[in-house]
């Protein structure tokens, strides 16, 4: 098994909790950010396929190396819970923009969560406007 069938096996069951901008340090803007809540068995699996022996992988090279960002903008049912579920204005924003805010440089994190199954993904730009003076 590959990236691609772990993808194709547990995409489905990945849920989208919540994307928005929030400040970042001292950037002169806000930075994108998702929270989503996926299986730990995907994980594991991306842990196995890497031939890696930690108990998370990480966030940010696991968000980038299974092309999350990208098929979660082509996902009819993933564009229909960030739209019910961000706090931003529906009418002016769709997902695959927001989401190329989350194609470059990012950091990613995880959460505990109530079910042992589960655990939530935070993945959040680090803007380029942070970096110029």
């Amino acid at each position: 098994m590959g990236i691609k069938s772990l993808m194709d096996k547990y995409f489905e069951q990945i849920e989208v909790e919540d994307a928005d901008y929030v400040p970042f340090d001292d950037a002169k803007f806000d930075a994108a950010y998702i929270l989503l809540n996926i299986p730990i068995a995907m994980l594991k699996g991306y842990l196995k396929l890497k031939g890696l022996k930690r108990k998370l992988p990480d966030g940010a090279k696991f968000w980038k190396e299974t092309g999350l960002c990208n098929r979660l903008g082509c996902s009819e049912r993933h564009i229909k819970q960030f739209r019910s579920r961000n706090h931003l204005n529906n009418s002016l924003e769709i997902f695959p923009d927001f989401l190329s805010y989350l194609e470059g440089d990012i950091q990613g994190d995880y959460q505990k969560l109530s079910t042992p199954d589960r655990i939530r993904l935070s993945i959040t730009e680090i803007p380029n406007k942070f970096f110029d003076n």
